[in-house]
């Protein structure tokens, strides 16, 4: 299933002037993150933390024939080349992988002052840059079954303890990815401002 085309009106959403550095272009973009790295970066990922109102956040599922099968992660994906910004990007993933509109982009969510770097299956060395975000609405979630299967709102709780209330168990795609997520439930609660 191909991913669904942007909206009729585009991606608009806003952001604070501290997130300035991350509305350039991934040609412009991934020069100013490579210092202190093995090799320079070529490829950039995003994720999005999309919190509802009783502050539980979305995690979506992998599909059963996809890389690390059935674990749950937060929306978000490679920027292309054709993406105007990174933040553009985050848009467009956030838009193909839960059919959510991003309004605002509210916070980095670093694990530390360094980039959060890994290698593919492929050997790429990719950076993956998390943001919390506000979106159109929140009860509009599509998926795409070619990528995702099924998708929660869980608290923080939860997450730390890797299952739902309802006794769903929550193995995350990979530890940073769980390390991420209660990353954000903090800076929500207004801990650890340092590295936003």
């Amino acid at each position: 299933m191909a991913p669904p085309p942007p909206p009729p009106s585009g991606f608009n959403f806003s952001f604070p002037p501290s997130l300035e550095p991350y509305n350039l272009s991934l040609s412009a973009y991934l020069p100013t993150r490579s210092r202190n790295l093995p090799v320079p970066l070529k490829y950039a990922a995003t994720g999005a933390l999309v919190f509802n109102s009783q502050n539980k956040i979305l995690l979506i599922q992998r599909a059963p024939h996809d890389s690390m099968p059935l674990k749950w992660e937060i929306p978000g994906g490679a920027i292309d080349e054709e993406d105007l910004t990174v933040l553009y990007g985050l848009a467009r993933e956030l838009w193909e992988e839960a059919g959510l509109l991003l309004k605002k982009v509210v916070r980095v969510v670093n694990l530390g002052e360094e980039p959060d770097v890994f290698f593919t299956r492929s050997g790429r060395l990719v950076e993956k840059v998390s943001f919390e975000v506000e979106v159109e609405d929140t009860e509009k979630v599509r998926l795409d079954p070619e990528e995702h299967v099924n998708f929660c709102w869980v608290g923080e709780e939860e997450c730390r303890g890797g299952g739902t209330e309802e006794g769903m168990e929550l193995e995350f795609s990979t530890v940073r990815q769980r390390a991420v997520v209660c990353r954000g439930f903090e800076l929500r609660r207004g801990e650890g401002e340092k590295g936003e």
